[in-house]
């Protein structure tokens, strides 16, 4: 009996949970062709994000304090559990960012499409030369146009729950462009939904923002040493 009211209470989310977030990105393509997203993300996409989620019953929280934007560019590194990722980040970060994402999400029908006029960085994990371009190519996000980005140093979603390896591209990234590291803490998302099944579980989604680790700090480390610093600061947060 348990297990068909779970199903039924499922089903139920599914009907109204993807037909808003494909208005979200809906929404975010058409005004994409009228202005830049930076223009239309402060006032769209955090509250679309915290509706979406309360529509997956998941009680969405933030935790920490996310860095003023004056004080920015900045780079938040995060551990990637499930699609709801995207929202929780969207939901709790409340300026524009850009992203870097595995090139794998990029094929996604809609959400792909959304990710390349929204101007998203892909990259992918079986050519370093290429991905080394794209990391090149992105570092005018922060450079030039001073736009904080989100990046996931796992590359891809967790499938067991625990945290995967961090690869060293991001941090490469970080050292070229000497930006801001923010520790970012994502815990719930992986029981709210597994990267293998369609099932949504109602429950609590909280982001923890940890401290900036700035260019001065990380100045005399080296690539792996700020990894695995990164790695500690994030698997802290999700403990807490």
């Amino acid at each position: 009996m348990i297990n068909i009211l779970t199903k039924i209470l499922s089903l139920f989310i599914l009907v109204i949970f993807f037909p808003l977030f494909a208005l979200m990105l809906i929404s975010v393509i058409i005004f994409s062709y009228i202005t830049h997203p930076k223009n239309t993300y402060p006032f769209l996409v955090p509250i679309s994000a915290r509706v979406i989620m309360l529509s997956g019953l998941q009680w969405f929280s933030v935790k920490g304090k996310v860095p003023h934007k004056k004080d920015g560019p900045y780079l938040f590194m995060f551990n990637h559990e499930s699609m709801f990722d995207v929202l929780m980040l969207a939901g709790g970060i409340p300026y524009y960012i850009n992203a870097i994402g595995w090139e794998g999400v990029f094929k996604i029908p809609l959400f792909g499409f959304m990710a390349k006029r929204y101007g998203a960085y892909a990259i992918t994990h079986d050519n370093t030369d290429k991905a080394k371009a794209t990391l090149k190519a992105a570092e005018k996000i922060l450079l030039q146009d001073k736009d904080s980005m989100v990046l996931s140093p796992e590359g891809q979603r967790t499938i067991t729950g625990e945290m995967g390896e961090f690869k060293k591209g991001g941090f490469h990234f970080a050292k070229a462009t000497n930006a801001t590291i923010v520790p970012v803490g994502l815990i719930g998302a992986y029981r709210a939904n597994k990267r293998t099944s369609w099932t949504i579980n109602p429950g609590r989604l909280t982001l923890v923002f940890g401290d900036p680790i700035t260019a001065e700090d990380y100045s005399n480390l080296s690539v792996e040493e700020l990894r695995d610093v990164t790695k500690e600061r994030i698997g802290s947060l999700i403990q807490a």
